[in-house]
């Protein structure tokens, strides 16, 4: 039997840092780790707005990632 146990969040911000020679925009993904697993979405994405803030670049999306441990009895 396999066990799950709730593991770390982390969160990444997709930044746009500009374009390509052909137009296409490029991307920076800047990733915070050990986000409590407990702390809602929103106050996720308004921490992510805040941080991008502090950045010159614009903020594209924000993605939580949730992590589970498995493990076998």
């Amino acid at each position: 039997m396999i066990n799950t146990n709730q593991g770390w969040t982390s969160m990444m911000l997709r930044l746009q840092t500009g374009f390509d020679e052909k137009g296409a925009p490029q991307f920076k993904d800047k990733t915070y780790s050990r986000v409590l697993p407990s702390v809602s979405q929103d106050d996720v994405y308004a921490v992510g707005e805040a941080l991008a803030s502090l950045s010159s670049y614009k903020l594209h999306h924000i993605q939580r990632l949730d992590r589970e441990d498995l493990t076998r009895n």
